[in-house]
């Protein structure tokens, strides 16, 4: 059992594993404004734990122990979460989330047992009981929607739950995508927990009347950054020499070093990577992007963009006409993501020229060009 968590260890099981299609290194994951690897460290860190690396199959002296899988990604009080659990625990633990409308929104399937896909390979190790107990971790949830129409979603209204408490298995681009989006949208929940419940619900409306008056308190910025006096920016996280231009509206975002928004985009409830370039007239709703990504003319929604890439002018499909949930590739085949709403991934480097639909829940590989359709005219007829 655990009787002083400062000298709990967390095991981080390296399998030297990759993002499925992206290929990236797993600890290399852009999250907010860090890797996944020092992520994961903060998060045990800030809790007074040690987090050591081992590879699968090393064995472990500590007789009592956590360990978990390097692609994984959860938050800080998840841990503060399963440290409590584990107190004076004897058996040996595996944590699970229960089924609920965050986890339906955010913690993406990840295994073709529907039983599995709320648990997780986190486990809180008692090496004098062999049997293992699975342990579900208790998630508060704070309700948010986005109005859409009912030509959209049949209810009017989409819930983007909010949770401080939560772990996700990267099998794929859109299980990052999804819990960068979460991560960001936590940042809000500090101010919810101070105040009654019925004022959190009055507020609940994420483009309502009553949001604005909150979220401009949540901004903070960083050095050198230019924002155009007509520009509205409430609820974001700024870096460094980011540049916003007229008439733009930035909301509840998160944008990287360097990035660029300029005149009349709206960035809403997205993570930004560093220099990025969003250009004039543009829509981003709910996507993730890495480093030195171009967008021009979307609106591009629910969508993750790799490094370096260029998307011009893409019909970016982000729903089935049939109202069916939409199908993903992952490392282990296709699964149901259980989204209705959901985009592309674009791979790193990708290029998707002007005129092209791509339908959702479509990766697109690293490197590929996708030239304009065939009915954009290249050349015209001599005239004498």
């Amino acid at each position: 059992m655990i009787t002083n968590p400062s000298s709990i260890k967390f095991y981080r099981i390296k399998k030297e594993s990759n993002l499925f299609s992206f290929s990236d290194e797993m600890g290399s994951l852009p999250v907010l404004n860090t890797n996944l690897e020092k992520y994961q460290r903060w998060c045990i860190e800030s809790n007074g734990c040690q987090l050591v690396d081992s590879n699968e199959g090393t064995e472990i002296e500590e007789e009592v122990y956590f360990k978990f899988d390097e692609d994984l990604l959860f938050s800080p009080n998840f841990v503060r979460e399963i440290l409590g659990l584990s107190q004076g625990q004897q058996s040996s633990l595996q944590f699970s989330l229960a089924a609920n409308l965050f986890n339906e929104r955010f913690v993406l399937p990840h295994s073709n047992s529907e039983i599995h896909n709320l648990i997780f390979n986190f486990f809180f190790i008692n090496k004098k009981e062999l049997k293992t107990e699975i342990q579900i971790v208790q998630q508060e949830l704070y309700p948010t929607e986005i109005r859409l129409p009912k030509q959209i979603v049949k209810s009017g209204s989409y819930p983007v739950f909010q949770c401080d408490v939560f772990v996700s298995r990267m099998a794929s681009p859109f299980h990052l995508l999804q819990a960068n989006l979460a991560l960001n949208l936590m940042r809000t929940i500090k101010w919810k927990k101070s105040f009654p419940k019925w004022i959190t619900k009055r507020f609940s409306k994420a483009n309502g009347r009553n949001s604005p008056k909150v979220l401009k308190f949540f901004n903070k910025k960083g050095k050198n950054c230019f924002i155009h006096p007509s520009a509205v920016v409430e609820g974001c996280v700024l870096g460094d020499n980011v540049s916003i231009g007229a008439n733009c509206t930035v909301r509840l975002s998160h944008i990287g070093d360097g990035s660029t928004i300029q005149d009349n985009v709206s960035v809403v409830q997205s993570v930004i990577g560093k220099n990025n370039v969003i250009a004039n007239n543009n829509h981003i709703s709910m996507c993730h992007t890495y480093d030195e990504v171009y967008l021009i003319h979307g609106p591009y929604q629910f969508s993750i963009f790799g490094k370096s890439t260029a998307v011009f002018a893409v019909i970016n499909c982000d729903i089935r006409l049939d109202n069916k949930n939409i199908k993903i590739p992952t490392d282990i085949g296709v699964l149901d993501s259980n989204q209705p709403l959901l985009g592309i991934a674009y791979g790193h480097r990708s290029k998707v020229g002007g005129g092209n639909i791509i339908a959702p829940g479509r990766i697109v590989p690293n490197d590929l060009h996708i030239h304009p359709t065939d009915n954009i005219i290249l050349d015209f007829p001599s005239h004498g």
